[in-house]
Formats: structure tokens, C-alpha cells, sequence
């Protein structure tokens, strides 16, 4: 498992209004396999066109390299810490573009300056 890698996971059982089903997320920090069996992740969710001006939703084409299926969105207001157990299947990785475009808008959401965000 690496940063930026794309994985379906098992987000089931949820509660309140997180996510819970079987989803695609975006590896983020996956974590230290020998001390902590967690990995940083955030959501793919379907993409909608009022999206397109929100900042925390980053827009995924389909690509060979992500592996998605349609277009899709990373949804960067759902950010999570999950167990490596959780994690079914690789599918492909985000661009390290995305990955940026993801750090700046997990930056606005903690309101870190994300000048420091490459």
C-alpha cells in the first residue's frame, strides 16, 4: 500500500453520516505497517456538476491508471483513518496532481496555509 494508491474498502458498519458500504478511497498516508495498521484515506464518491466550484470535492476522470469506471470525486471533507483489514482491493492510483489538488483542500478544511501544501 502506498500514498495515492486507490483501493475498494469495506467501510460498513458506520455511524451518523459516515460512509457505509463498500466504496473506493485514496490512500493518503498508509501508515506504518510495522507500529500502527491504519491508513489516512479519503472517500470516492460519485461526481455532480455542483461540485465542480465546491473545493473539497476533487474531480477524478476515469482513467487506465485509477481504474475508476466514471467520473468520480474525491471527497476530501471525508477524511478517515481506517485499519488496514478494512482495505479489498487495489484499483489504480491518483495523479500526483490530484494528490495536490486533494492536500489544498484537506489544508482549507483544518485551515492549515496551504502555501506549504506542494
Amino acid at each position: 500500500m502506498r500514498n495515492g494508491d486507490i483501493y475498494w474498502v469495506n467501510l460498513d458498519p458506520g455511524t451518523g453520516d459516515e460512509i457505509r458500504k463498500k466504496r473506493p478511497v485514496i490512500v493518503l498516508n498508509a501508515g506504518h505497517v510495522k507500529h500502527l495498521r491504519l491508513a489516512i484515506v479519503v472517500a470516492v464518491t460519485g461526481w455532480k456538476a455542483q461540485w465542480e466550484k465546491h473545493p473539497f470535492f476533487v474531480s477524478l476522470d476515469p482513467t487506465p491508471t485509477n481504474g475508476l469506471a466514471e467520473k468520480s470525486s474525491a471527497d476530501c471533507f471525508q477524511l478517515k483513518a481506517i485499519g488496514h483489514g478494512r482495505f479489498l482491493e487495489r484499483i489504480g492510483s491518483a495523479s500526483e496532481a490530484q494528490m495536490n489538488e486533494m492536500k489544498r483542500a484537506i489544508a482549507l478544511i483544518l485551515s492549515i496555509d496551504s502555501e506549504h501544501c506542494q
